[in-house]
């Protein structure tokens, strides 16, 4: 969070900040709102130990992306995602970083499908998202927008 700060993937998959600095008004689009909604769906569904959830993204398609926090280390938390479309939990042996790399290389085998009208993976902060929106420009269009 420190580097990039919040914003999303591929205008799919959203990194959740501690504070909402970008949308101050939208208090569930934080690392509270989505480990409140993690626990609550863990509860649901009978996930063991869903106290042990702490919510740090979302995707468009209402998948929650948790830490694993079962460790006093937060270096040792792992990564689970809750699928709803799926109606499924999946652990991931690594923790958030490692995740985003390997949603960035594409290597995340069989969890999501893309057809995305560029090649690569793209970050923007959502700052930039909302001013570019305010333009009328998409940032998910074929060619990368300048300054994202």
């Amino acid at each position: 969070m420190d580097v990039y700060g919040q914003g999303a993937f591929d205008g799919f998959l959203l990194v959740e900040p501690p504070v909402q600095e970008v949308y101050p008004l939208d208090a569930s689009a934080t690392v509270r709102g989505e480990t409140a909604d993690a626990q609550y769906t863990a509860e649901e569904t009978d996930f063991d130990r869903p106290e042990l959830l702490i919510g740090w993204g979302t995707t468009v398609d209402a998948d929650l992306l948790c830490w694993w926090a079962e460790s006093p280390d937060p270096n040792a938390w792992t990564t689970v995602v809750w699928r709803r479309q799926w109606l499924s939990w999946d652990r991931f042996d690594y923790g958030m970083s490692e995740f985003l790399c390997r949603y960035a290389a594409r290597d995340l085998p069989g969890v999501w499908t893309f057809d995305l009208p560029y090649d690569g993976c793209r970050f923007v902060h959502d700052r930039d998202a909302k001013r570019l929106r305010a333009l009328k420009i998409d940032p998910w269009g074929p060619e990368p927008v300048a300054g994202t």
